[in-house]
């Protein structure tokens, strides 16, 4: 299911993007969640306390208070792999997207006849990102995880415990070094000896710990330090 926020000060405009949004999913036989905010502050402030994890932001520049822009650097800062689409009355606003990687903008005054075209090439992208999977086996079934979904695995003698987005586990019995190996190009680090973890849900780094973006500490070993570090970096690419 993909979780989608849409956030702006007007509310004919929510309504309508929220309103829209559902039609178009169903048209694409797809299941989503919306969530409306009225303000920047609202959205920054549930990503912040770490209780956020969406797939896609509508997110309107020009608002009063915390504007979109103050929103997405506030929002890269906890989540690098989010997408972002700013709605904006005017396009003198559209270049500073890029310093957030801001995925497309759409005009207001067009929004009627642009928003399915860009929100089609959003859910494009995204089950795009959708097709990478990682699976292991429970008993006789095979288990298929979204590779996006997953922010570290922990292992625990024999057993890998999978800790996704929203709280969710799963676990297998396996060896982190085969884990590793499968997602070795999908931007996942080895921190620990005991966790590999997925670098784009990485939010801060310090000496001897990473916090991800839904508030996880998980410890960094001093061997695997500079490693860890630069995977950070390279996530923020």
């Amino acid at each position: 299911m993909l979780n989608i926020a849409v956030c702006d000060d007007e509310k004919e405009i929510r309504d309508y993007l929220s309103g829209r949004i559902y039609d178009l999913l169903a048209e694409e036989d797809l299941d989503g969640k919306v969530t409306a905010f009225p303000d920047g502050e609202s959205l920054c402030a549930l990503y912040e306390g770490g209780k956020a994890d969406f797939d896609l932001i509508f997110l309107d520049i020009t608002m009063p208070g915390t504007d979109g822009m103050t929103a997405a650097k506030r929002i890269r800062a906890v989540d690098k792999s989010v997408m972002l689409v700013f709605v904006t009355a005017s396009a003198e606003f559209v270049f500073s997207g890029y310093e957030v990687r801001a995925f497309r903008y759409i005009l207001k005054p067009d929004l009627v006849n642009g928003f399915p075209g860009v929100f089609r090439e959003c859910l494009k992208e995204l089950t795009k990102s959708d097709e990478v999977r990682f699976s292991f086996q429970a008993g006789a079934k095979t288990v298929w995880v979204p590779v996006r979904d997953i922010l570290y695995f922990e292992s625990d003698k024999r057993k890998i415990i999978i800790h996704c987005a929203g709280e969710r586990e799963h676990s297998f019995y396996g060896k982190l070094d085969s884990v590793e190996e499968t997602l070795k190009k999908h931007d996942f680090v080895r921190c620990h000896q005991s966790f590999l973890i997925n670098a784009l849900k990485i939010s801060s780094l310090r000496q001897g710990e990473v916090t991800l973006t839904d508030g996880s500490a998980v410890p960094v070993s001093k061997h695997r330090a500079k490693e860890t570090n630069e995977a950070f970096l390279w996530a923020l690419r």
